[in-house]
């Protein structure tokens, strides 16, 4: 929507001056070099960039002054940046850093370096750009304008965010704020809160990150409306121009009553239609500057829903962590301690007890923290995904012949009946860690004595897996959120066996990496059946 207003804004500059000139009363007056760069300047800032590469690559056709060539060749490789056009710029900050240096002036050279940090930035070249920027730095004299040095702590800012140096990027990003509110530059600040809002984020700090976002959206609002508001005072004093002009002296000549009557209406059209067309374009303008906010409102509500969620989520991660954590390593400890302060009051079955008992609570906290660290990547997005053609019978059973011992504890059998020659294209560790999950959680809840079947078959373009088990089932209340994270139904299996609730959640993102669906149904005391998909190994072929 800014992006309508900047076009409307524009657009409006543009017809100014077409309109104020009337029967050409107003002549255009020719623009200096500066005056030149600083219209260049308002359209980059409108968003307008092809027009402002047009006016400085003319204004440096005709420019004969050398040191004014290189500020142009500077001005436009920083908007070729602005517009996206990296490759476009880099000669341009290349003729403007040589003529600096051949000159000695080091502010120059100091501006063409944070720029060139700037490309190298976003040619993902961080180790240029990192280098070239404390170059930049370490030559910055003393009494430098300090808004290159926040330039110059941005762009190390960003590049801390990219490489994932938080402490680093906070540091610099602090710093080019902290100048930018000296300076009193907006521009500055909503380039600092948007640094600070991303880094955040990725932090997991989703309640400051939202306030830095909205802080940049507030500065943005305001910097709209001042833009808005500068096109109005143009226009204002273009009208003062056309009235003076008009109200010069004319030279009458001989000319009939009629005819002058005839002209004065014409003017008064004229100018009926010009105010008229004024007045609708600047309506136009305020009533899109309006709705432009309350979306800009509803989508930070919409921000803020979500940020809210994913607080919760980070909640339910430190419950996990307090509560599930806590149950096994109070076993060892318990276990631990009367081993090693009563051993030689114990007997041999004693001791083999304990001892088991200290293995069952490794092995759980084992599988708790791997759990945890898988989740922790998903939401990273670190987790890897490597897809190869893999037979899913194979796969399959071998996970259950992994499983059969905890299955043989209660005394169940798992039937597998997949087909063969069933090909698919998937992370072959992923799809591992979901069908070791679902099985697991099929003997967790499954009866002594019952039978889980894991089946396979194709459907479409896809391999359906299915696991079904005849245990206790899930009400219909829970299974609309047993994929869900910030919900806690982690229950206790039939033998009282303990989970983090967080093995479901894994198994559905897992199973989205691999391009795939995972579902559930289940009645009380009936069962369950969990099903999910991996494409098959041909469609990409």
């Amino acid at each position: 929507m800014h992006q309508i207003v900047k076009g409307l804004a524009v657009a409006l500059l543009l017809l100014l001056p077409h309109i104020a000139s009337g029967e050409g009363k107003i002549s255009s007056a020719s623009h200096n070099c500066n005056k030149v760069i600083e219209n260049a300047e308002l359209y980059s800032h409108l968003n307008n960039n092809p027009k402002a590469l047009e006016l400085l690559q003319d204004q440096l056709k005709l420019c004969k002054d050398s040191v004014m060539q290189s500020y142009l060749n500077y001005k436009i490789g920083i908007v070729y940046m602005r517009d996206g056009q990296f490759d476009r710029a880099i000669p341009y900050l290349n003729k403007f850093k040589k003529f600096k240096a051949s000159h000695g002036d080091s502010v120059g050279i100091v501006e063409a370096d944070i720029a060139l940090g700037k490309y190298y930035y976003h040619q993902k070249d961080f180790s240029n750009a990192t280098t070239t920027v404390f170059q930049a730095l370490n030559e910055m004299p003393h009494d430098v304008d300090n808004e290159l040095k926040a330039n110059a702590f941005i762009v190390l800012a960003e590049v801390g965010l990219e490489t994932k140096s938080f402490s680093e990027a906070k540091s610099y990003a602090k710093k080019a704020l902290a100048i930018s509110s000296n300076i009193h530059s907006e521009e500055l600040k909503v380039r600092c809160f948007c640094v600070l809002s991303a880094l955040y984020e990725k932090m997991g700090d989703y309640k400051s990150a939202l306030y830095y976002k909205n802080k940049s959206a507030h500065i943005q609002d305001s910097l709209l409306k001042s833009q808005t508001l500068q096109l109005l005072s143009i226009q204002t004093s273009v009208n003062k121009k056309t009235k003076d002009v008009v109200e010069e002296p004319i030279e009458i000549t001989e000319v009939s009553s009629l005819d002058l009557l005839t002209g004065v209406e014409d003017e008064n059209k004229t100018v009926y239609i010009i105010s008229l067309s004024l007045l609708f374009l600047f309506a136009l303008v305020f009533f899109i500057l309006f709705r432009s906010k309350v979306i800009l409102s509803k989508t930070l509500k919409s921000k803020n829903e979500e940020l809210e969620r994913l607080n919760a989520t980070k909640d339910k991660f430190f419950s996990i962590i307090a509560h599930d954590l806590k149950s096994p390593f109070n076993s060892l400890m318990g276990f631990s301690e009367v081993l090693s302060l009563q051993v030689e009051s114990k007997s041999q079955r004693e001791i083999m007890e304990y001892s088991r008992s200290i293995h069952n609570s490794t092995r759980k906290l084992y599988s708790l923290v791997e759990t945890l660290l898988q989740w922790s990547r998903t939401q990273l997005g670190t987790t890897e995904y490597k897809p190869e053609k893999i037979d899913v019978k194979i796969l399959a059973i071998n996970i259950v012949s992994i499983l059969k011992i905890n299955a043989e504890e209660k005394d169940i059998v798992i039937s597998v009946n997949v087909g063969n020659e069933m090909i698919a294209w998937a992370d072959k560790d992923l799809f591992s860690a979901v069908l070791r999950n679902l099985v697991s959680n099929a003997i967790k809840f499954s009866r002594v004595g019952s039978v889980i079947t894991v089946a396979g078959k194709t459907k479409g373009k896809n391999i359906e897996i299915s696991v079904t088990d005849t245990g206790v089932g899930i009400s219909k209340e829970n299974l609309q959120k047993i994929f869900r994270v910030d919900t806690n139904i982690s229950t206790a299996g039939t033998l009282n066996e303990k989970g983090t609730g967080l093995g479901l959640v894994l198994c559905k993102e897992f199973v989205e990496i691999n391009k795939g669906t995972i579902s559930a149904e289940s009645r009380l005391e009936k069962g369950s059946t969990f099903k999910f998909t991996v494409p098959l190994s041909n469609i990409y072929s």
